[in-house]
């Protein structure tokens, strides 16, 4: 089984990045950080890896890209402990532990830098109007929040957090036995504010999963039901995977507990859970029926807006993808691809040996 995740996240305070939980770098073999120009190869490489892995039968951990969700931005290798991870703009990667464990792989030497000098005042403009978009999609997504905030402070006028900490304390005695292997905490986005619209992988993570709890929640309720089970479960040293709200980083939206075969997920209006249910938790049905009715108009506004906001988010997200495809387009014909695969080949044999 592979699991696929994002590490980036167009949130409501901008671009957030969980890279620094690509792998645990002290138990990691080698990192390669991958240094280049838009379409200078980075996610071809990557891709040529994960083709030599399914030969080779080898477990791998997929990493997209959040503005671009048919681009990889990194691949890890648990059982090699190894990974190779995009370190351009915006999500950043520089090593903490240089030659030791991460190496840089420059992808530069393969570029025609004469010709694409020639092109300078083209990719300044292109990168300008690529960037610009962004400011645009960060003031959405923040006015999303702003929204979801008012969903979730409603929600509270009909249920008590004590109450869904009361029920997590009865999932936890059904669920929790004995000690987990060894514990380790994972943060991944399984959701993503994208070109393609709020989509998830998390029906994918999980599909092989025996035991699927399924949260019905519009309010962003869930993180508080997430948190004291994911503590729980930490405490008895099971390994967990954190998965973050892209919108707002800050709360939990789904949780995963691989040694068990257990999972978590929230199922809302944007992002709806489709797959198979071990048992459903129906939070929304849990609210004061009196407190939804009284506010059923209000509560309706509210959401249309935060999905109307979302939905533009993603589509200038569309469009911001158009404008780095013609970055792109600008360095691609300076690329020596041919000695590039053939590097790439070289790698790979490196990573596997």
């Amino acid at each position: 089984m592979s699991l696929s995740f994002f590490l980036g996240a167009n949130s409501a305070r901008g671009f957030y990045s969980l890279y620094d939980d690509l792998i645990n770098l002290e138990d990691a073999e080698r990192v390669y950080i991958l240094k280049g120009g838009p379409g200078s190869g980075k996610s071809s490489i990557m891709k040529k890896a994960v083709f030599a892995a399914e030969e080779k039968k080898i477990p791998f951990e997929l990493i997209y890209c959040s503005s671009d969700p048919d681009s990889l931005d990194g691949v890890i290798f648990p059982t090699l402990r190894k990974a190779i991870v995009d370190g351009t703009a915006p999500h950043i990667v520089e090593p903490k532990f240089p030659l030791a464990v991460e190496q840089y792989v420059d992808l530069g030497r393969f570029a025609d830098i004469n010709s694409i000098s020639l092109k300078k005042e083209e990719i300044i403009k292109a990168k300008k109007t690529h960037s610009e978009y962004f400011k645009h999609i960060y003031r959405l997504t923040s006015g999303a929040l702003q929204i979801e905030n008012e969903l979730f402070d409603i929600a509270l006028g009909g249920i008590s957090l004590e109450k869904l900490k009361k029920r997590a304390k009865g999932i936890i005695s059904r669920e929790l036995n004995g000690k987990g292997l060894e514990k380790s905490v994972k943060r991944r986005f399984s959701s993503a504010i994208s070109p393609k619209g709020y989509i998830s992988s998390i029906a994918d993570s999980v599909i092989d999963f025996t035991r699927i709890y399924v949260i019905e929640d519009d309010f962003g309720l869930s993180h508080f039901l997430l948190t004291p089970i994911a503590d729980a479960f930490l405490s008895a040293d099971f390994g967990c995977i954190k998965c973050l709200n892209p919108l707002n980083p800050e709360r939990l939206e789904h949780l995963i507990i691989p040694e068990l075969s257990l999972a978590f997920v929230t199922s809302g209006k944007e992002v709806p859970y489709e797959g198979i249910s071990y048992r459903k938790i129906r939070l929304n049905s849990s609210i004061d029926k009196n407190v939804l009715k009284s506010k059923k108009h209000r509560i309706s506004i509210l959401k249309k807006l935060k999905s109307d906001l979302i939905a533009d988010a993603c589509n200038l997200l569309a469009e911001a993808k158009l404008s780095h495809d013609k970055l792109e387009d600008l360095y691609n014909p300076h690329i020596d691809f041919d000695s590039l695969y053939d590097y790439a080949e070289k790698l790979i044999a490196e990573i596997f040996k």
